[in-house]
């Protein structure tokens, strides 16, 4: 089974306080998926005040872990240009793919610490392509949100509530939700679709606020 993964991060300046915690998960969570069976490819956006393309298509035993080079917090959230970007470009790169090595399985991840304030794009547009990704090509798109209604902010946006789960902004709440986040892009791997974030999932993040 193939699996690709396009995982949009968020890197504006409000990311400053879990950037260590941010490059260790997200380098944590490509370690977890190297040791799984069959094949994965991993695209990766970064987002702030602009939208950048970091790597594309990177088989996910070779996937170029983060570092300081490569994620310096700062700017604002363009949230929805990075999302259109990121699924429109996804959709382009498979549909330029010979239909034989074309993946079994796209998840979107996006990971957030703040509400939309800088794009250009409309809400109505990225709902547009979620949902024809979503209902016409069986993509799936997990949403993890820290500082917001995570479960309506990924609603608004044309994803499903429970692929969404609200992070604790703090180191503990990050690690927790890349690992969680792995484990279910691990059984989309396994089983050609997640089932969504659980209730264990979510007691995390609640324990991670109270500390």
């Amino acid at each position: 089974m193939r699996t690709h993964i396009t995982v949009v991060l968020d890197s504006s300046g409000s990311m400053s306080s879990i950037e260590e915690d941010t490059k260790g998960g997200f380098n944590s969570f490509l370690e977890d998926q190297r040791d799984e069976e069959g094949d994965a490819t991993v695209t990766l956006y970064d987002f702030n005040t602009n939208v950048d393309l970091v790597y594309e298509e990177y088989p996910v035993v070779d996937a170029p872990k983060l570092d300081s080079d490569t994620y310096t917090p700062s700017g604002r959230t363009a949230l929805h240009d990075a999302i259109y970007r990121a699924v429109t470009e996804t959709a382009e790169q498979i549909n330029a793919t010979e239909p034989a090595e074309q993946p079994d399985n796209v998840i979107v991840v996006v990971l957030t610490d703040g509400k939309e304030n800088a794009s250009e794009t409309h809400q109505e547009r990225v709902r547009e392509q979620v949902e024809v990704r979503r209902e016409e090509h069986g993509w799936e798109f997990l949403f993890i949100g820290a500082n917001q209604d995570a479960a309506l902010t990924a609603e608004n946006m044309g994803m499903d509530a429970d692929r969404s789960l609200n992070m604790a902004h703090s180191g503990e709440g990050t690690q927790a939700a890349y690992e969680s986040t792995s484990e279910q892009i691990r059984e989309a791997r396994q089983t050609g679709q997640t089932s969504g974030y659980s209730e264990a999932d979510r007691e995390r993040q609640k324990d991670a606020r109270d500390d």
